[in-house]
């Protein structure tokens, strides 16, 4: 039975080996992938990126072909790419479709939930690229650090409640509900979401007001465009709720906290601090 798993584990190196050859020129559609990209030692074949892709800061310089989910087949093929490689909602997909027909490589991420997002993420972008052994290595510090939370979590005597904010619409928050990043980021943190709907929607100042989190989350780019974050405390829903009254509220990287990247250990670290800090009170 060993000598089986270690053939099949050869062919599939050598399958992916195969497979990364003449992968010279990437363009990447995903923040997380651009830095998983990075962190594979890869950066020097990434050519052009998305929007969203901001970090490192050296990707600013590199040509843009849009936003993630809508992208132009023209765009791409600009980039004379080998490769376009992205987020499991690259879009848009008659778009996709057109790459493909056209002769590029185009690879969608898996879209995982918890902390397996980026073990699987990273699965999949070092297996398309061939760089298998530096995944491993990725894999196992990420895999280090959330061992190291999840001690850090079993020590906590509740889950403080809190409330994802992404933007505000006309007064109402939009947050993070289940099937989400930002709820799984609460939840690995050792928190308990208030925002029990899926996806990201407007929550109602009444749900808001009721579901009483005791913190709020923000993401630091957005901040600005909801007012500041005065304005967001501030807000009636908001300033009802305990962490309205006890000015409880952190900012974080948004890269870090949206896309499960090499980084996101970082903010649910940050996340935990704050939760031990009103268990502390």
């Amino acid at each position: 039975m060993k000598s089986a798993f270690l053939a099949l584990a050869t062919l599939l190196m050598f399958a992916h080996a195969a497979a990364a050859e003449g992968i010279e020129r990437i363009a990447s559609a995903g923040g997380d992938i651009t830095e998983i990209l990075f962190e594979l030692g890869l950066g020097e074949k990434v050519v052009a990126v998305d929007s969203t892709s901001i970090y490192p800061e050296s990707v600013r310089d590199l040509p843009s072909v849009g936003y993630v989910r809508e992208l132009s087949a023209e765009g791409v093929l600009a980039t004379g790419a080998d490769l376009l490689i992205g987020s499991h909602d690259m879009g848009p997909p008659a778009v996709m479709d057109n790459l493909a027909a056209a002769g590029m490589r185009v690879e969608f991420a898996p879209d995982s939930r918890g902390a397996e997002r980026f073990v699987d993420k990273v699965a999949f972008v070092s297996g398309i690229v061939g760089e298998d052994a530096r995944g491993e290595e990725l894999i196992a510090l990420y895999q280090e650090k959330i061992a190291e939370l999840k001690v850090r979590k079993s020590k906590m005597e509740r889950a403080p409640k809190a409330l994802l904010i992404l933007a505000v619409r006309d007064g109402a928050p939009i947050a993070a509900g289940i099937e989400t990043t930002g709820n799984d980021m609460i939840v690995l943190a050792g928190g308990e979401n208030v925002a029990t709907y899926e996806g990201w929607k407007p929550m109602s100042a009444e749900a808001v007001i009721a579901a009483a989190p005791e913190i709020i989350f923000l993401s630091s780019a957005h901040i600005e465009r909801m007012g500041g974050i005065d304005a967001v405390m501030e807000l009636p829903s908001i300033k009802a709720t305990p962490a309205g009254q006890n000015g409880s509220y952190l900012e974080l990287n948004a890269q870090m906290m949206l896309q499960f990247g090499p980084r996101s250990p970082i903010a649910m670290g940050d996340m935990m601090s704050a939760f031990e800090a009103i268990l502390a009170d």
